[in-house]
């Protein structure tokens, strides 16, 4: 019986899961433009240097977003904006997170409240276009420089709107790529910048879509990788997605280009480029090499990044390691539909020795590539079995939620929400002591929300008890 709750539940949830799977002179070139090009004053003016949490759109009071203004903000002229996606409709984090590059490179920062994973499309449509609408009647926001930001789900989304929406400049994605519909007749002229973590579950994703699905189109892409899992990236590394944005800039309108600026940017990234052919890291200088083009073709003098780039093209290192690499993504694709056909199992035991194995291989492992892709493929666990466990909860089947709880656990221990589930499922098999020890682990792992802790209908019957006060005393002192 559970076997066919199990199957029931993994097709529901897996059918969801493939659905979301898809600076000195730098404000002064952002903000500046001719006379002739200012639009009337904005109608309204809001705080500047400072983030505002909750924006109401006028003609829709269930939608807000998160703002920020640089200080140099002012309506008598235009500026560049950012409207950012965030896969949980938290619009405050990515603000918060860029709002400083926001400054330095004189951006409005826009993060939306409403959309997020599970949106039907066409709502994801309407959100952006009120969205979009609110913003410019109410800022002074240069339509010509209206550029889109998202991470995982949200990042679909961007992309998908970008590919239709014939008035966005670009588009950076983070931790997935493939836009949220497919369009017969998508957009070229627009640009696609990627990042993404190497321990990403969609690292790989994202890496044949920059290098095959934008292949051949007039749209110019790159890829930024860091060291990371599946998440909102460091400002260090969105720093380098402004200055992309402003190197397109310039390409596209050459009294911005800004000669100084792009030496100090670029000789550092030649002289490392150097440093991998004299050790011999040619891969490395290949991939370097590949990246400083997508970035400064056109803007600046190339000619030793060509010329070396050309003459590892045909380097056996380097074609080793673009074999290595698709020798890779084939097995990591195994891999993931290996585990994927074990979730309908129910033998936990079978989790306990294959996940043991699998943090054995990332703890020994020899080779990082392949120590990475196993920690992408821990990090899809997590996401699948949260999926299948909030799945399950939904419908109620707390035997089966129980079961995928245990397989969370297992594959992320360090996840707060892994604990909290199983907290949840715990209380809904009227097992309260145990409930409060995994809220416990919950909260030592990072757990703050005391409004979804007392409103979490699972815990009512718990609410006055000692222990429950307790446990939402403490997640009030993390939040702190």
């Amino acid at each position: 019986m559970i076997r066919a709750k199990l199957i029931s539940i993994f097709l529901i949830t897996s059918l969801f899961f493939s659905c979301t799977s898809g600076n000195d002179k730098h404000k002064e070139n952002s903000a500046n433009q001719t006379k002739d090009t200012i639009v009337p004053p904005a109608k309204e003016n809001f705080p500047k240097g400072e983030i505002i949490e909750k924006v109401i759109c006028k003609s829709d009071a269930s939608q807000s977003y998160a703002l920020y203004l640089p200080k140099n903000y002012s309506t008598d002229k235009l500026f560049p904006v950012i409207y950012a996606f965030d896969a949980h409709g938290t619009g405050k984090l990515p603000v918060s997170l860029y709002k400083d590059l926001a400054e330095q490179y004189g951006y409005i920062l826009i993060g939306s409240n409403n959309s997020k994973n599970g949106t039907a499309w066409e709502e994801s449509q309407r959100i952006a276009e009120t969205l979009f609408a609110d913003a410019q009647s109410r800022l002074s926001i240069n339509t010509n420089r209206i550029y889109l930001l998202g991470f995982s789900g949200g990042a679909r989304v961007a992309n998908g709107i970008t590919i239709m929406n014939g008035a966005i400049s670009g588009v950076i994605c983070i931790g997935a790529a493939a836009p949220a519909i497919n369009s017969a007749n998508p957009r070229n002229n627009y640009t696609w910048l990627g990042i993404a973590g190497e321990e990403d579950f969609n690292s790989t994703e994202m890496k044949k879509y920059n290098k095959v699905d934008l292949a051949g189109h007039n749209v110019k892409h790159a890829l930024i990788t860091f060291e990371g899992k599946h998440e909102w990236c460091k400002k260090e590394v969105m720093d380098e997605a402004f200055w992309w944005l402003e190197l397109c800039e310039m390409r596209k309108n050459i009294k911005l280009k800004n000669d100084s600026l792009i030496k100090k940017r670029v000789s550092p990234v030649i002289k490392q480029i150097e440093t991998y052919m004299q050790k011999k890291q040619f891969a490395e200088a290949y991939q370097l090499c590949k990246k400083t083009i997508e970035f400064y073709d056109g803007l600046t003098d190339l000619t030793y990044c060509f010329a070396t780039y050309k003459s590892l093209q045909t380097n056996a290192e380097v074609d080793k390691a673009l074999t290595n690499e698709s020798i890779l993504w084939s097995k990591e694709e195994e891999l993931k539909n290996y585990y994927l056909k074990g979730f309908q199992s129910g033998d936990l035991e079978k989790w306990k020795k294959e996940i043991s194995q699998l943090n054995e291989k990332i703890k020994n492992g020899k080779n990082k590539n392949e120590v990475q892709m196993n920690k992408r493929v821990l990090d899809y666990l997590s996401l699948v079995a949260y999926m299948q466990a909030s799945g399950a909860l939904k419908q109620n089947q707390v035997q089966a939620a129980d079961y995928f709880c245990k397989i969370y656990v297992l594959v992320d221990p360090t996840n707060s929400e892994a604990h909290y589930l199983t907290a949840v499922v715990n209380a809904k098999q009227g097992n309260q002591t145990e409930a409060i020890v995994s809220l416990h682990k919950a909260i030592i792992n990072g757990f703050s929300d005391v409004p979804r802790l007392q409103s979490d209908s699972a815990f009512i019957s718990m609410q006055n008890t000692p222990d429950f006060l307790e446990v939402v005393k403490k997640a009030s002192l993390k939040k702190e």
